[in-house]
């Protein structure tokens, strides 16, 4: 077991570039008819995985320190592909591997072998491809994508949305996705067609529709990541939970969904300054949804753990096909350090404070996110025991360099 605790953390924190936009930003550069560099890139596994795909499907990108050159390449089968444990390099690259005809093998490991893909499957169809499944990973798939209308679910991952918009621009012919009905996680959509405009491509918001033009082109030749949000949920926490720490690397500029953190602490009574310290802190609970920020939930947890009252987090039905069972794994991870909190109906997250809390032993369930909660739990744990933190290595490979530089402490026990 590994040894976390702190008295309080202290300092600057420069929040990692956002893995969601690296991510796209990485699939439209490859489809540039030049090259583009990508400045501000952090190496996290997820990361890793996408660049691999894309090398293994040819194209050639030259990786610096903080930033890759992608280089004009042409599409084609190097490789077959292997994904990791990242959903969006594989709900991404599903769209983007039939740009070309050969027959070509998507594998990936642990969780995500059986986290669903089947909402792909009527694009298949549609586009005469051909295609093995058993009901987990590996897919094998021969075909190309074609331009046409695509009709998707509302509550499926916003990523297979992604998936289409990111590709369907380079298609010829014009295009529509269509969702079916209300649209949960639309704001990471949203980061698609904001980003998408950055770089030159179009894609119009019309009620429930996305009208693509196809034979479109990329016309920046560099583009720079800004400051996660989803990591950056960690240190805000932990500020409002009485840490003192200064985040640089942040713009409020919408781009991100998990931007919402913000507003959800001010609803629990935190109001922050331009440097994202506290200013105020008038604790109250709240009822809060996590339809469109799923990624929220375990640090949110802890944050509300520490309220008076009794507060839900709502609209958890994704958390089941996360890196864990995040809506279990969450609710273990607060048991187990003296939380009062209960699994209500409808998956809804039940927590009820004051919580004298205890140290904690907790499983890690290779989840990058219930790791970070747990180490944000150690400031108002007398410690937190945990099986493993190398599932950091997903998302925020330096996490803990940066917590033992803040004061907090990590040993063996």
């Amino acid at each position: 077991m590994i040894k976390l605790e702190t008295n309080k953390l202290v300092g600057t924190v420069t929040i990692p570039p956002s893995k969601s936009l690296a991510h796209r930003a990485l699939i439209l550069a490859s489809l540039a008819k030049h090259d583009v560099l990508i400045k501000n890139i952090a190496y996290s596994n997820d990361i890793l995985a996408t660049i691999t795909c894309l090398e293994n499907l040819g194209i050639e990108i030259i990786k610096n320190k903080d930033s890759v050159l992608v280089k004009k390449s042409t599409i084609k089968k190097i490789k077959d592909l292997n994904c990791g444990e990242s959903g969006s390099t594989l709900r991404f690259m599903i769209p983007y591997a039939l740009l070309q005809n050969e027959e070509i093998k998507i594998d990936g490991e642990n969780r995500l072998k059986i986290r669903p893909i089947d909402d792909y499957f009527p694009m298949f169809a549609a586009n005469k491809v051909e295609y093995k499944y058993n009901g987990s990973l590996p897919i094998t798939l021969k075909g190309n994508l074609h331009s046409g209308k695509y009709y998707l679910g509302g509550k499926v991952s916003s990523q297979f949305i992604t998936g289409l918009l990111l590709t369907l621009p380079f298609v010829a012919g014009d295009s529509e996705v269509i969702i079916k009905d209300e649209l949960e996680s639309k704001p990471y959509v949203d980061m698609t067609i904001k980003i998408a405009k950055d770089f030159g491509v179009i894609i119009e918001e019309d009620n429930n529709k996305y009208l693509i033009k196809g034979n479109q082109e990329v016309k920046i030749k560099e583009y720079v990541v800004e400051g996660d949000y989803s990591q950056a949920a960690f240190f805000l926490v932990a500020n409002a939970l009485g840490a003192d720490l200064i985040l640089e690397g942040l713009k409020r500029t919408n781009m991100q969904g998990d931007e919402a953190i913000i507003s959800m602490l001010e609803s629990l009574g935190v109001t922050f300054n331009e440097h994202f310290q506290v200013v105020r802190r008038d604790l109250k609970p709240n009822v809060i949804s996590l339809a469109q920020n799923p990624d929220l939930a375990p640090i949110l947890g802890v944050m509300l753990a520490n309220i008076t009252g009794e507060s839900k987090l709502i609209d958890l039905e994704r958390l089941a096909y996360k890196e864990s069972n995040r809506l279990i794994s969450t609710y273990n991870m607060l048991t187990n350090c003296g939380v009062n909190v209960r699994i209500d109906e409808n998956n809804t997250l039940v927590i009820n404070g004051p919580t004298k809390f205890k140290a904690g032993s907790i499983e890690s369930c290779n989840d990058h996110r219930i790791v970070m909660a747990s180490a944000v739990l150690s400031l108002v744990c007398p410690y937190i025991l945990i099986d493993e933190i190398k599932p950091v290595n997903k998302s925020f490979p330096n996490f803990f360099t940066i917590y033992e530089e803040l004061g907090g402490k990590v040993s063996n026990e």
